[in-house]
């Protein structure tokens, strides 16, 4: 008689583990891409070469009239109501060389997204770290630095601005201008050079924003923080490690793998509040759908390439602890 043998399925890797998990949490993004955004993308790249004019329903004949009426002399096609005219890179050679804004809108705002970004990683970190310790009243401070996200919503945006508004109006609003102009006299007087008075009121002026825009930052590094196996911090203080020394051996490199998180969270949410994007919607109103169309594409290739750049060299110098066990 043949032995019976049992067949037993071999389990599934840790590495095979996390890919099946990663696709199953990017499957309702994937299947949103696939079937509304990617078709709209496809249409842009379409409109940014291309001129666009809007005629609704016309026969061949009225087409064939409205091309030659206009002296249309580009490539031509006709797609539901909307006649393209092919000029190829006429439109992003104009957004780039001929807008009297675009370039330096968007030039200024990766500026700021630069300046700002190794700002609010730093402040994010700290401020997770100070929460991540034991202290009364720490809920009621983990709410106090996530309030300014819920302020920055639309809805609650709109309000206090209202607010704002009418209390400027029966108040002015010299007196901000009389503290910056107050705070610039001082410095002046005390012998600091113009250059650097102006950059320290800039940084002053920007403290609320960074405070602002660091809330969803400070929440993932202290997800981060709590994540962070204990025994490491009790083997180092055996050792005699001191608290400082801590931060820089274990707390520093165990958070590093969500510093990309955090850049990358921090980069596109800078550029979806960027005026750029209402310089683009702006130019669309202005029925200049081509030229949006392309400015839309110069500012996606540019915060790509910020991405990349920064993903590229923050994965570099990140440490994960579960590859290195």
């Amino acid at each position: 008689m043949k032995a019976l043998t049992l067949k037993v399925k071999k389990p599934m890797s840790y590495d095979k583990q996390k890919m099946l998990f990663g696709i199953l949490f990017l499957a309702p993004w994937l299947i949103g891409f696939a079937g509304i955004f990617l078709y709209s993308m496809i249409d842009s790249v379409i409109y940014s070469l291309s001129n666009v004019y809007f005629l609704g329903p016309a026969s061949a004949d009225q087409v064939a009239a409205y091309i030659a009426d206009q002296g249309l002399v580009g490539q031509t096609f006709f797609k539901m109501g909307i006649l393209f005219e092919f000029v190829g890179l006429d439109n992003f050679v104009y957004a780039w060389n001929v807008h009297s804004e675009y370039r330096r809108v968007l030039i200024s705002s990766m500026v700021e997204s630069l300046i700002n970004l190794p700002v609010i990683l730093i402040f994010s970190l700290l401020i997770a770290t100070m929460l991540n310790t034991k202290f009364k009243g720490n809920v009621f401070a983990r709410a106090i630095f996530f309030l300014p996200v819920i302020l920055a919503s639309e809805a609650v945006t709109i309000a206090l601005s209202q607010a704002v508004d009418l209390q400027a109006l029966m108040q002015g609003d010299s007196l901000g201008i009389f503290g910056n102009f107050q705070l610039n006299t001082l410095l002046i007087e005390s012998g600091f050079p113009e250059s650097v008075v102006e950059f320290l009121v800039s940084i002053v002026n920007t403290i609320f924003v960074i405070i602002s825009l660091a809330g969803v930052q400070i929440l993932i590094f202290l997800a981060g923080l709590q994540s962070i196996p204990t025994h490491l911090y009790e083997a180092a203080k055996v050792e005699g490690a001191t608290p400082y020394e801590s931060f820089w051996k274990i707390t520093i490199p165990m958070v590093s793998p969500h510093v990309i998180t955090v850049g990358v969270f921090t980069i596109v949410d800078s550029f979806l509040k960027s005026p750029v994007t209402s310089l683009i919607i702006q130019t669309k109103d202005n029925q200049q759908y081509g030229v949006s169309s392309a400015m839309a594409w110069i500012y996606f290739v540019a915060v790509m390439l910020l991405l990349g750049i920064f993903v590229y060299l923050a994965n570099k110098g990140a440490f994960y602890y579960d590859d290195e066990r």
